[in-house]
């Protein structure tokens, strides 16, 4: 069923791009000459439907595509020292996409999702398209007004804040992100970048609207500003972020806090890749006081191949905190899903919420095709401290990842 799927998607996207470029199309039968029929060669090409950067008119046609499919079984204690488990499947991303490169520097970029997966929280799955991820067009250009490039780009954008944002999810090397970091996520936001590289600076400032609607939003719905800069020191690369929600007042559910700021490492020692986050920022107004005043985390995640290019071990510890009593939130996957002990009763763990979560995960991944193709696995603990108790849970993880 999902491959059938998969690749009707795929032809509907390849026959779109065809319609797209036009006359340029009859290139499309060379695209994958030099493919020698190598399974990961095929995997990392197959989307290239047309590339001729001598064409002045369109340099490049491509459809790509992710799958992320995954696994849980968690068991834990709950703030009443009541025992509690669970198991869980899920379809965890299905999205499909088109990018057009046309007149030396214009990308017309987007992409859907395919998939809804309702089954951890008691729904269903639904197959079909379900929402757009991201749409933008850009344009960019080289060695103009001081810079070594400058680009603006118009659309629905996913903003990156934190080291596990800025790593896609194809490419992330835990199952889920850390709950921190998926607290500083924000809803696909309509608004206008501006992307410039300077001596090895790289630098991103946007102004973007709160409106949550599918495809882009409008203008009345509150604002946000974001900038984000990237540069080589301390033997590494340092990320340092911000995003501010300028009409919080009116709109607290924009971004679901005030402010939010992160400092990034991320280097190697010795034979580990190591990467180093800091977070801190404010709730703003919520409907609940005990939600609202200033957050904090930190996370830690060291990494190490144990047979090159295939075999990865991971580790991450992630430590979150708030003033307030309900200020910071485990992940909903999958500690907050609707689970009990014995199939009638839910576990009471307070939504979630609380003052003080740790997590430690450990994880090996193995590399089929690099990230293109690779399975995960993982154990991970976490501990939240609520007001009214403590939460104590341990999930195991499998998950398998695709993209082309």
């Amino acid at each position: 069923m999902q491959n059938k799927l998969a690749k009707t998607i795929i032809g509907t996207a390849a026959l779109s791009s065809v319609a797209v470029a036009g006359s340029i199309s009859a290139p499309l039968q060379n695209a994958h000459q030099s493919n020698s029929g190598d399974f990961c060669s095929s995997l990392k090409s197959i989307g290239q439907l047309y590339k001729n950067n001598d064409n002045a008119i369109i340099q490049s046609v491509k459809v790509f595509g992710r799958l992320q499919a995954q696994a849980a079984y968690i068991d834990g204690t709950d703030i009443n020292n009541n025992d509690f488990d669970g198991d869980f499947d899920e379809i965890r991303r299905f999205r499909a996409g088109l990018e057009i490169k046309a007149f030396n520097g214009l990308k017309i970029k987007g992409n859907v999702n395919l998939a809804s997966d309702g089954r951890p929280g008691g729904g269903d799955l639904d197959w079909g398209y379900q929402s757009f991820d991201q749409f933008k067009v850009s344009y960019a250009v080289k060695n103009t007004a001081g810079f070594d490039s400058l680009g603006f780009s118009y659309g629905r954008h996913k903003l990156a804040l934190g080291q596990e944002q800025h790593t896609s999810s194809k490419k992330i090397k835990t199952v889920e992100r850390s709950a921190i970091a998926n607290k500083l996520t924000s809803t696909r936001p309509t608004g206008i970048s501006v992307d410039a590289m300077r001596g090895g600076v790289s630098t991103t400032l946007g102004f973007f609207s709160l409106d949550e609607d599918d495809f882009l939003g409008k203008w009345d719905a509150g604002s946000a500003i974001y900038a984000s800069t990237q540069f080589e020191a301390l033997n590494g690369d340092i990320t340092l972020d911000l995003m501010y929600n300028l009409d919080q007042d009116d709109n607290p559910i924009g971004l679901g806090y005030k402010w939010a700021t992160s400092a990034a490492w991320e280097g190697n020692i010795g034979s580990w890749d190591l990467a180093v986050n800091a977070i801190i920022g404010d709730n703003g107004d919520q409907s609940n006081a005990d939600r609202e005043g200033s957050f904090y985390g930190l996370v830690v995640m060291p990494s190490k191949y144990i047979i090159e290019d295939k075999l990865e071990f991971v580790a991450r510890y992630a430590f979150q905190g708030s003033s307030e009593d309900e200020g910071i939130r485990v992940n909903s996957r999958y500690l907050r899903r609707d689970i009990s002990s014995d199939g009638s009763v839910d576990a009471d763990i307070n939504s979630g919420r609380g003052d003080s979560h740790h997590s430690i995960y450990a994880g090996l991944n193995y590399y089929f095709c690099g990230d293109n193709s690779k399975v995960m696995t993982g154990i991970e603990y976490d501990t939240l401290s609520a007001d009214t108790g403590d939460v104590d849970a341990t999930t195991l993880w499998f998950a398998y990842r695709m993209y082309f």
